[in-house]
């Protein structure tokens, strides 16, 4: 027997509407009887009304997903990629009113999903455009010039913290999905590129509220990784495998895009 709509709280009636939303068969024998039992007719049918908010929120959140990852939809095409975002929608369904961050997991989702494939370069060129995303809405702060460094003693430089800009991330890939990014870009030709192209690894950022990418060799991408964790400078340099004699040219660069805001000295007992 359906349970009387009364008889539900309100967080069971929220919480049965969520699934029969995200039920991707949406027949009678698959929504709750007590939810059927809550919807008015008023013309239309109850599995039928429901159908409608079904088909408009996979639809909402098929369209927020391509408009994050706007070259991985244009790559695989509107038909497969709406295939990934249902789902992607049923293992990591949207937790936020904010369709923002539903994209979060889509590069790991995608690298499982297209595992022992031609296409596992698709979620490296996910990460790509999730890192895009994550400088957008990242906090800005002030960025400092690089006469500061002027004012540390050579003796302090090794266990100097760079306070890099939070709208930072650093993408490495053994494929060249910066150039198949560019080249899906609105101007771009959209011709396909050359995955034996081999690595290319980025530094993303944020000027003029948009996304700019960088790319950069790979241990300078590393040194830059390594520093936005916290690493002392001589750390860093070492982790990162960037040769010593680039360290002037690597730090320039940083200082040049506004990306130092801070700079960090060693406190008295920090480790060696």
């Amino acid at each position: 027997m359906s349970a009387r709509p009364e008889t539900m709280s309100l967080a069971q009636l929220q919480a049965r509407f969520a699934a029969a939303l995200r039920d991707p068969h949406g027949s009678a024998d698959s929504i709750d009887p007590a939810l059927i039992g809550a919807v008015r007719d008023e013309g239309i049918a109850p599995v039928a009304r429901l159908g409608i908010y079904r088909n408009n929120a996979r639809a909402m959140f098929a369209g927020a997903l391509g408009r994050t990852f706007p070259v991985v939809a244009r790559r695989v095409g509107p038909g497969y990629f709406d295939r990934l975002a249902a789902e992607y929608r049923t293992a990591h369904p949207s937790r936020s009113g904010d369709l923002h961050w539903i994209g979060s997991a889509f590069p790991q989702w995608l690298e499982g999903r297209l595992v022992g494939t031609g296409y596992a370069w698709l979620a490296d060129l996910a990460r790509l455009e999730w890192a895009c995303e994550e400088v957008l809405v990242a906090a800005d702060a002030t960025a400092i010039g690089v006469d500061a460094l002027a004012a540390v003693a050579p003796v302090d430089l090794a266990g100097l913290r760079l306070g890099l800009q939070s709208a930072l991330r650093c993408v490495h890939s053994e494929y060249p999905v910066w150039s198949v990014w560019r080249a899906n870009q609105p101007d771009g030709s959209g011709a396909p590129v050359d995955a034996g192209q081999g690595a290319e690894h980025v530094v993303v950022t944020r000027a003029d509220d948009r996304a700019v990418l960088h790319l950069r060799p790979e241990p300078e991408v590393r040194f830059v990784a390594a520093l936005a964790t916290g690493q002392r400078l001589e750390d860093a340099l070492e982790s990162s495998a960037l040769p010593v004699e680039h360290l002037p040219h690597a730090l320039a660069w940083l200082f040049q895009h506004g990306l130092v805001a801070a700079l960090l000295h060693a406190a008295p007992g920090d480790a060696e």
